[in-house]
């Protein structure tokens, strides 16, 4: 019954195509960001925000965001570190930007972390051109905007006019151009997982999602967040099978978001493509 009622939901939503416009993103203080921490974990969270906000530049964010916001791109940041390490990317278009395709956007709240991580770790200094691909952006909120119209608002706050958001199915999407990297955080592995976020089954090919990740990056890279250790080795035997190498692949325990604990069993990976 729940995928049915998926199906009809999703197909209303994708008729009506519904936008409002760009919303304001709420600002909230930042003081006391980690106060779920005991003393000791307070502490170090906040030096390593410190750290980040300095490294990334992060204060146009931290000046407009939600601690949740926020919080989610520390996060994203202090995990993208984690797993690439010392690699460098080598950007192949001509005009020496790193072009980067993030699937499964959803409202896109984490494009500053990631556009200033690629930006800092292209090696041809031609900046980054990130594009989120979301196949189910016209959700309506509470506040009667859509997910695309926030999705613009993420993308605009990153202050870099390369940064954009379509709303579209990855799998069937033309690209002009290839990427040098896609970027997976936490894709569908499971058919229970994807009916619980809402969207209909028909969309459950992990595998095809994947080839398709591979088509559109030859000879780049993917990175891929999981939410356990199973479904990272499910993702690690496909892309293994469709042709792509583990170059490096770690847990993620993080203590930037107050639902760490939840979040304990998650892997991040990245995988170069031959």
């Amino acid at each position: 019954m729940r995928a049915q009622l998926n199906a009809l939901r999703f197909a209303l939503r994708a008729a009506l195509g519904f936008r409002r416009g760009r919303p304001p993103l709420a600002q909230e203080p930042k003081d006391a960001l980690f106060d779920y921490l005991d003393a000791k974990g307070e502490h170090a969270a906040a030096l390593k925000e410190a750290e980040l906000r300095a490294r990334y530049r992060l204060e146009p964010l931290a000046a407009c965001s939600t601690r949740f916001d926020y919080r989610d791109n520390l996060y994203v940041l202090e995990a993208l570190e984690t797993v690439v390490g010392t690699h460098a990317f080598t950007p192949r278009s001509p005009d020496g930007a790193l072009r980067v395709v993030d699937v499964g956007s959803k409202n896109f709240n984490y494009a500053f972390a990631l556009e200033r991580f690629f930006r800092r770790y292209g090696t041809a200094g031609g900046g980054v051109s990130l594009l989120g691909v979301e196949v189910d952006g016209h959700v309506v909120y509470r506040d009667l905007y859509a997910r695309c119209d926030y999705a613009d608002a993420y993308a605009k706050q990153t202050g870099n006019p390369r940064v954009g958001y379509r709303v579209a199915d990855f799998c069937t999407t033309p690209f002009e151009e290839p990427s040098d990297i896609t970027t997976l955080l936490f894709p569908f592995v499971t058919r229970q997982a994807l009916v619980r976020w809402g969207l209909p089954v028909r969309f459950f090919e992990p595998e095809r999602l994947l080839q398709r990740a591979l088509e559109t990056t030859p000879q780049g890279h993917l990175l891929v967040f999981s939410q356990t250790e199973s479904e990272r080795d499910t993702l690690v035997e496909l892309l293994s099978r469709l042709g792509a190498s583990t170059v490096r692949s770690v847990p993620l325990r993080s203590r930037l978001v107050h639902y760490h604990e939840a979040a304990d069993e998650r892997f991040a990976t990245l995988f170069a493509i031959h």
